[in-house]
């Protein structure tokens, strides 16, 4: 089984979306957008991998709980 840390970093924010960048310890920065009116996220290189996956889930459960999007965020699986 192998484990996954994937960091997380809210670069802007307006009223309408939150942009993060994210990566896993020695991976590429990647970025994905949470829109906050509609409650979904999307990838902006539009890969959806489970690093992805990992990443959205930590910010969408953020979202939801507190309809406040942090500073920072790590997942760990």
């Amino acid at each position: 089984m192998l484990a996954m840390i994937v960091y997380l970093y809210k670069e802007h924010e307006t009223e309408t979306e939150v942009r993060y960048r994210f990566h896993l310890v020695d991976g590429v920065d990647r970025h994905l957008v949470l829109d906050k009116r509609a409650e979904t996220i999307q990838p902006d290189d539009g890969n959806r991998d489970g690093v992805f996956q990992a990443a959205a889930s930590k910010v969408a459960r953020a979202w939801l709980d507190t309809k406040t999007a942090p500073d920072r965020l790590i997942h760990q699986s």
